[in-house]
């Protein structure tokens, strides 16, 4: 998937305090990147699911959200639950957005995206992010004017 880069003003001031009070403006900054993710994933097309088409109804084969492919002779069982993989990490001074689900690239990928999915209301994780980024800009900069004042900047 590609990466979203955020220019954030007034970084080299918390990047000065940060030899002062490096727990503080870790923790901040790791919220800032967790508010973000969850803006991000907060999206009918990614956590929450698109509506239901066809491939959700009978006739056999359909597939059942949170069950699997339906057969005449049962279920397969092969439902990952899309919805619930979804995970924002921190590590450092970057957060990193993704899906645990083995099928997550055909409904999320920037390039992997199946067309057929495109079509059902699935949303490309990256181009939910650059719609977003107005907001997430807004998340990281109050976020960073906190840690300004806690630290005494």
């Amino acid at each position: 998937m590609t990466d979203i880069q955020i220019h954030i003003e007034g970084l080299d001031k918390i990047m000065e305090a940060f030899k002062r009070f490096p727990a503080q403006v870790v923790t901040n900054i790791a919220q800032a990147g967790k508010e973000s993710g969850e803006e991000i994933l907060n999206t009918q097309g990614l956590r929450r699911y698109p509506p239901m088409t066809a491939a959700n109804k009978p006739p056999t084969p359909y597939y059942i959200r949170g069950r699997g492919t339906q057969l005449k002779r049962g279920n397969l069982g092969n439902s990952e639950r899309y919805g619930t993989q979804f995970y924002v990490r921190h590590t450092g001074w970057q957060t990193e957005v993704g899906n645990r689900a083995s099928y997550a690239k055909y409904l999320a990928d920037e390039n992997k995206q199946a067309t057929a999915m495109a079509n059902k209301g699935w949303r490309k994780l990256i181009d939910v992010a650059r719609e977003k980024t107005n907001r997430i800009g807004r998340i990281y900069g109050a976020w960073v004017e906190r840690t300004l004042r806690e630290v005494g900047l």
